[in-house]
């Protein structure tokens, strides 16, 4: 059945003296579907592979021969043999839906609200070469996802991916305000440390504490709970800053032998996958006496916006470099004062530093510094009110 749809079927209707010697011959000569004969005539329906040897063989015997019927694929195609235009404008028709299925046509940058933000990365990436216009399978959307982590001191997480011809770029905000709807469920504000209050600005709620007051962690400082002069109850969002001044500790430590590990250069191999199987593309080499970290990014090849079983993954290799350290006890500590001023611009940058305490312990592996702070900042932490 198989071979009749590939290469078609044809009938014919042959007239001559002696057909019943040339049906024999024709046995021979081509796979006979049917043969029969009516009203003096004989009909030979066979593979359309076989119409140049039953013709050739049906003159040489002086009969004539008419074609009664075709069917099948072949003899449908072989109508728009010459016609160049159709084959070429199919070719040309799924050349541009494959490019464009492949293509960039949008970039969607999603997880933030501020339009220049928004602005300034789409401008980072056109300068990385992701615009519309660029194909998608030759993007390195990881190393775009380190670049803009390198860039933006306000993205505290990045990804780039495609779906179908749209890039999207999701970001995390390093520092993100509550939305809209969180402000508007009831909650108190209540101390998240043992502290004396040095000042508070309430906006929204009733405060519970004075200035001067020492509080415990827990205190209820803001109520979102007012009891109006009609004796009515109103539960609002509290909002408020209250400053306390608190202590706090912090420990140190380095040690006089160190091994140091530091990400050194980076590599980028590409595979193209055909399923699971991956043919490896020309690229850097690896040094095989380095050790690397690894992550991989997959890029599906589409067409139509359907997935092709096709794909193109890229790997990066992240070289790992360790070092062998050793420091005199002047070297430790002024280690150890960069890693408190670190501490200090990081941790400690939204509170005011009153005062600084360190003790000093010192042992034969190294020096360790325990610090104790006296600090200003905020104290307040929301918590929701669960109204029966």
């Amino acid at each position: 059945m198989l071979e009749r749809q590939i290469f078609g079927e044809i009938t014919f209707k042959i007239d001559g003296f002696d057909i019943s010697l040339l049906a024999e011959k024709l046995r021979h000569v081509c796979k006979v579907i049917a043969l029969y004969t009516r009203s003096g005539s004989l009909y030979l329906t066979t593979l359309g592979k076989y119409e140049r040897k039953v013709k050739k063989l049906v003159e040489d015997d002086g009969c004539v021969y008419e074609e009664v019927s075709r069917k099948g694929i072949v003899f449908k195609l072989k109508k728009y043999a010459k016609r160049f235009g159709l084959p070429v404008g199919a070719i040309i028709s799924a050349a541009a839906i494959f490019f464009l299925s492949n293509t960039v046509m949008k970039i969607d940058v999603k997880g933030t609200d501020d339009e220049k933000l928004a602005g300034d990365i789409k401008a980072v990436l056109r300068e990385e070469g992701l615009k519309p216009g660029a194909y998608i399978p030759s993007l390195n959307f990881l190393e775009l996802s380190d670049t803009l982590f390198d860039k933006f001191d306000s993205v505290g997480w990045a990804s780039v991916g495609s779906s179908g011809s749209v890039v999207t770029v999701n970001i995390n905000e390093a520092r993100k305000k509550p939305d809209g709807e969180s402000r508007r469920i009831p909650c108190n504000i209540v101390s998240d440390k043992d502290a004396v209050i040095v000042s508070a600005n309430v906006k929204v709620g009733q405060l519970c504490a004075l200035l001067g007051d020492a509080v415990f962690k827990g205190q209820l400082l803001v109520s979102g709970i007012i009891e109006r002069g009609d004796g009515t109850v109103k539960y609002y969002h509290s909002y408020a800053e209250i400053i306390g001044r608190y202590e706090e500790t912090a420990d140190f430590r380095q040690d006089y032998h160190e091994e140091q590990s530091e990400d050194g250069d980076k590599i980028y191999r590409r595979s193209f996958c055909i399923f699971d199987a991956e043919i490896p593309l020309p690229g850097e080499l690896l040094d095989t006496a380095s050790e690397y970290s690894v992550k991989d990014s997959t890029v599906p090849v589409k067409l139509f916006g359907l997935k092709l079983p096709f794909s193109v993954k890229t790997y990066e290799y992240s070289e790992i470099i360790k070092r062998e350290r050793e420091y005199t006890y002047s070297e430790a500590v002024i280690k150890l004062y960069r890693k408190i001023r670190n501490y200090e611009r990081s941790i400690l940058s939204d509170k005011k530093i009153i005062s600084r305490d360190i003790d000093e312990l010192t042992d034969e592996n190294g020096v360790s510094f325990r610090v104790n702070y006296v600090l200003e900042g905020e104290i307040g932490s929301s918590r929701e009110i669960f109204i029966k």
